[in-house]
C-alpha cells in the first residue's frame, strides 16, 4: 500500500515537473508563501464554481474561495461577463470613476 506521500507525487507528475521547472524562475519556486507545499504544489488549470482542476486532471473542492474574494464561486457568469465588459473600456485608468463611486456607495449600504 502506497504511503499519502507517494500516492501524491503519483497523481501530481505535471504538478512535480511544473514546480522543477518553476525553481529555476521565482525564489523557493512559487510567487506567494501560501502557495509552497511540500514536496511540491500544485497547478491549477481552471475553476468552475466552487470546483477547480489541477494539471494533472484531479478536481478539487475550493475551501478557500481567494480568500473570501471569490464567494459566488469561479468563473461566475455575471462576474466573467462584468470583467469582461470592463476590460473592453480599460484596465487600469489611474483615475477616479463613477465605477468607484458606485462601488463606494454599495459599501456604505
Amino acid at each position: 500500500m502506497a504511503t499519502i506521500l507517494e500516492e501524491y507525487i503519483q497523481k501530481h507528475s505535471g504538478s512535480a515537473r511544473r514546480y522543477e521547472e518553476a525553481t529555476e524562475i521565482f525564489p523557493g519556486g512559487v510567487t506567494h508563501d501560501n502557495r509552497y507545499a511540500t514536496p511540491f504544489p500544485v497547478y491549477m488549470t481552471h475553476g468552475s464554481g466552487p470546483l477547480k482542476w489541477d494539471v494533472d486532471g484531479n478536481e478539487y473542492v475550493d475551501y478557500v474561495s481567494g480568500h473570501g474574494a471569490l464567494l459566488l464561486g469561479h468563473s461566475h457568469p455575471e462576474i466573467a461577463s462584468a470583467v469582461s465588459n470592463q476590460v473592453t473600456r480599460g484596465t487600469h485608468l489611474g483615475a477616479n470613476t463613477d465605477e468607484e463611486m458606485r462601488w463606494g456607495r454599495a459599501i456604505k449600504r
